[in-house]
């Protein structure tokens, strides 16, 4: 909550968000909470019970909204076509009777201990990673370089300085110089080797942007894992270096599938609210979502079951408007800069073999395993075959980390392979 308030007291200045060097600086230890904070504190909470609503629930277009039912065994979810979990069985613990391995003594409170921790560590990490990913967009307006924006803006935006664009700089197609461009950001380096010496760069200003937060969270896991009473028949894994390793891929797994799943779970909108989240009782509480760093301002429903058949609605934060940051949100769509330079920087991929999402948002994941741990993800962890059962759609999807605590899409790491990338296998 303090991390999301330190961004928008930026954006609203026009300026990047601060560097957090320290997670432990926001605690409540250092600052005890006044009213304002307590309430939005609260507010936070019952957005996580939203998304955990819609996680068992939601019956709202589910292509498009992540529901652990729709990945169950014997349901798999069709292009187009998603199959109905039958209603009566939504519940712990008949959900475990689907032959999770390793999900059998699994209860709703380890459930929701494992599932709220990783939905509020993503929004903590969401707010710290805004500056990394937000940074040419700062570097843009400070140099008025309105190319930047045309290239990799919202294209429904338009500015006074893109009247001055010359016609052939009107043209939004990315070019070399552009790539160069963005390129002088770490995370938009993505795609290299890491052996290489680009590669390397990056990774040692990885260590600037993500170490703060990849630290706080490996240590809390190995912590964890160190607390746990050991089991006789405890065996340890062939790419654990030593027992705290899986403690600390476990908090790394918990916030990889609360990504997939927490994005689903939003509609944003410019216009009106649809009218049921319009009701006077309504709460409404300010986040930054992974991936598109924005800070936005999200309703939440007084009658949760209003989210049965609808997303949770979301608008850029309307305290930006008349300030030096209301057009932050128009002047860079990040998933769109990592859908172009996917598409560009490799050999052309047809779509049903390759996941066309994770590579250029995992960077923090990435980077946490191959810093700390010697890891790196699982070989075909996003390749998708032709009958597209893949561990990203099958095991991601319905959230096997969350009911299996030893669930995970690791290896030993190696520098020279780029682990999702199909042709390498």
């Amino acid at each position: 909550m303090r991390a999301t308030a330190l961004v928008l007291k930026s954006y609203q200045a026009g300026n990047l968000p601060p560097a957090i060097v320290e997670i432990k600086s926001l605690s409540g230890k250092a600052k005890l909470p006044d009213l304002a904070e307590l309430k939005e504190v609260l507010n936070m909470q019952r957005l996580v019970q939203c998304i955990e609503y819609i996680y068992f629930n939601s019956e709202y277009d589910t292509q498009n909204v992540s529901n652990l039912f729709d990945n169950m065994a014997g349901h798999e979810h069709n292009m187009g076509n998603p199959s109905k979990y039958p209603a009566a069985r939504r519940r712990f613990p008949d959900c475990l009777q689907e032959g999770i391995p390793g999900a059998e003594n699994a209860t709703i409170d380890s459930f929701r201990d494992g599932f709220f921790r990783a939905m509020y560590r993503l929004l903590l990490a969401s707010a710290v990673l805004a500056r990394a990913y937000l940074a040419p967009v700062f570097q843009a307006r400070k140099e008025g370089n309105a190319r930047f924006y045309k290239v990799w803006g919202d294209n429904q935006w338009w500015s006074e300085e893109m009247d001055n664009l010359s016609f052939e700089d009107q043209d939004p197609q990315p070019r070399e110089a552009d790539l160069a461009y963005i390129r002088q950001y770490p995370v938009y380096n993505f795609d290299v080797l890491d052996s290489s010496e680009i590669g390397q760069w990056r990774n040692k200003e990885y260590e600037t942007c993500f170490a703060p937060f990849a630290t706080w969270l490996i240590e809390d896991g190995r912590q964890r894992k160190q607390k746990e009473p050991q089991d006789p028949n405890e065996t340890t894994l062939d790419w654990a270096e030593n027992r705290t390793d899986i403690g600390a891929v476990r908090e790394l797994m918990l916030l990889l599938v609360a990504y997939e799943h927490f994005n689903h779970c939003f509609q944003s909108s410019s216009g009106p609210l649809p009218l049921h989240m319009q009701k006077q009782a309504n709460r409404t509480v300010s986040i930054v979502r992974f991936g598109i760093f924005q800070v936005e301002q999200v309703t939440i429903p007084a009658a949760i079951e209003d989210l049965t058949h609808a997303p949770l609605a979301t608008k850029s934060h309307p305290t930006l408007e008349d300030t030096a940051g209301k057009d932050i949100q128009h002047q860079i769509d990040i998933e769109q800069i990592v859908f172009d330079m996917q598409t560009r920087t490799r050999t052309p991929i047809p779509f049903h073999y390759e996941h066309q999402g994770p590579p250029g948002t995992l960077e923090l994941w990435r980077f946490a395993l191959r810093h700390y741990l010697n890891l790196t993800f699982r070989s075909k962890t996003f390749w998708i075959p032709p009958d597209c059962d893949c561990i990203w759609w099958r095991e991601v999807g319905r959230g096997e980390i969350f009911l299996n605590p030893n669930w995970n899409v690791v290896q030993k790491y190696d520098p020279t392979v780029v682990s999702w990338d199909w042709r390498n296998y």
